[in-house]
């Protein structure tokens, strides 16, 4: 549901939307860019070359911080670790967190307040909630020390891909920047502050791609940030008109990225794709470099083991389940955090040099794509925000069979209210439009499917580009 500062923000002309989207870019520039970037990005940029014993060095250091003051200032682990009979003692290096019990999302879920440190001043904190698409949904708060070395994070991996603070870039992402009633362009707003082009996802189709590409063009952008889903329809659209768009790189996050998605961005934009992952909690941070052989981890952001299904570790080159520690989130720490996203972890490093490890095959929930009776595409994190806060819902999953329908797949518990799935249906129809009819279906479990790891969306839909018709991202394997 639109706050009354969201109501306000729409009912402005477009020239005043675009002086508070850059209000509001100076506002965040003063969170993430506070004191400590800069020492975070040199941290960042000495550890990429160190010797493995340097940045174990590190990565020891900073856990026996991080344990003591778990210890001393987080109810939670004060209980449990006494109960384990474990202390900060026992704890030293990376190969003593095998003492430690792994923390599941669902402890988090039902131990949020007893997680954050009795030491963290709440007035300075941030509230974070997973939209719950990928199951339970969990609520973290954030310290200013975790989110500026995120955002160093952040462009450090950009600028693997040669872009930079104060160049022109654009991101098509989640956020409703353009009122959705919106008919006629421009279908963007600029963020002067970060000489940032904020492109609609919500308004992309056949007939504004060409826009939203010569707009990009007009602005001198040279790198694009975007879901995979979104960047994919934008390079579909521009495959049908013939359009290029030469940038240095495309940035992409938050869902897999298919092997369709990255060869048909690659070719509209003429450059690499750059494919990060992170997560809400801000425990792990990996991102591919220029040579594109898989995600680097980086190391100093947190300490990510690989583990199997029975939590033992798992050798250079095997499977398991990305469970991290984050370093730097004091106010809420997570230690040993089992994230519930799959990954492969490389023998070989990079041939760029860096010393840090490779991630390869990250899985996190599978989407296709929604599509409306009147041709629209809506990427699955478009939808998401419908869910998101929503704190009954345990998992959840949207399944299409025809254009007119969507069925809701609901597990929730107790917190659940009659009012959420009003929430939820409002939500949906403002993205969707009334064209598509909601049906709920409250089940007891939501079962995973096929290689990929769960899937939100299963859509039999098929996308259709003009005369062309392919089918959904996730059917006929191309998720393999």
């Amino acid at each position: 549901m639109k706050s009354w500062l969201d109501r306000i923000y729409e009912s402005c002309p477009v020239a005043l939307q675009n002086a508070l989207v850059s209000l509001y870019g100076r506002r965040i520039f003063r969170q993430r860019f506070g004191p400590g970037f800069d020492s975070a990005t040199e941290l960042l940029k000495s550890l990429e070359r160190a010797p493995l014993d340097s940045i174990r060095e590190y990565q020891n250091e900073r856990l026996r911080k991080i344990v003591e003051h778990a210890y001393a200032t987080v109810p939670y682990y004060g209980r449990r670790w006494r109960s384990a009979g474990v202390g900060p003692d026992d704890i030293r290096a990376i190969d003593d967190l095998e003492k430690l019990p792994v923390l599941t999302r669902q402890e988090v879920i039902d131990n949020r307040e007893d997680l954050v440190s009795t030491a963290a001043d709440r007035g300075q904190l941030r509230l974070a909630t997973t939209s719950g698409t990928t199951g339970y949904p969990v609520s973290v708060y954030w310290d200013r020390g975790v989110t500026v070395m995120n955002n160093a994070c952040l462009w450090r991996a950009r600028s693997w891909g040669g872009a930079g603070f104060g160049r022109p870039y654009a991101t098509l992402m989640g956020r409703e920047i353009v009122p959705r009633r919106q008919t006629e362009p421009p279908y963007w707003r600029y963020n002067s502050t970060w000489n940032q082009l904020l492109l609609s996802s919500y308004h992309l189709d056949e007939e504004t791609a060409p826009l939203y590409v010569d707009r990009m063009r007009e602005a001198g952008v040279d790198m694009l940030e975007a879901y995979p889903s979104a960047a994919y329809l934008l390079a579909r659209y521009m495959e049908m008109r013939s359009l290029t768009l030469p940038l240095r790189s495309v940035l992409t996050s938050s869902e897999p990225l298919l092997p369709v998605q990255r060869a048909l961005i690659e070719s509209r934009f003429e450059c690499r794709v750059m494919d990060a992952y992170g997560q809400a909690e801000r425990v792990a941070f990996a991102s591919e470099c220029e040579r594109h052989e898989g995600l680097h981890i980086f190391e100093g952001y947190g300490i990510v083991e690989l583990l199997d299904d029975d939590l033992e570790p798992v050798p250079e080159g095997g499977a398991g389940q990305i469970v991290a520690t984050g370093l730097h989130n004091m106010a809420m720490p997570l230690i040993r955090y089992a994230t519930g996203d799959g990954a492969v972890l490389a023998r070989e490093r990079c041939s760029c040099g860096r010393a840090l490890r490779l991630l390869t095959g990250i899985t996190g929930k599978a989407e296709d794509i929604v599509v409306t009776p009147g041709g629209r595409m809506i990427p699955g994190p478009l939808l998401s925000y419908a869910l998101k806060g929503i704190s009954g819902v345990v998992r959840s999953q949207l399944v299409q069979e025809r254009p007119e329908t969507l069925t809701v797949r609901l597990v929730v518990n107790e917190d659940f209210l009659p009012r959420d799935e009003d929430l939820i249906r409002k939500g949906l129809t403002e993205r969707l439009g009334d064209e598509v009819t909601l049906r709920f279906d409250y089940v007891s479990e939501i079962e995973l499917s096929g290689r990929a790891k769960y899937r939100w969306i299963i859509s039999s839909v098929p996308l259709r580009w003009g005369e062309l018709s392919t089918s959904n991202l996730y059917e006929g394997g191309e998720a393999d």
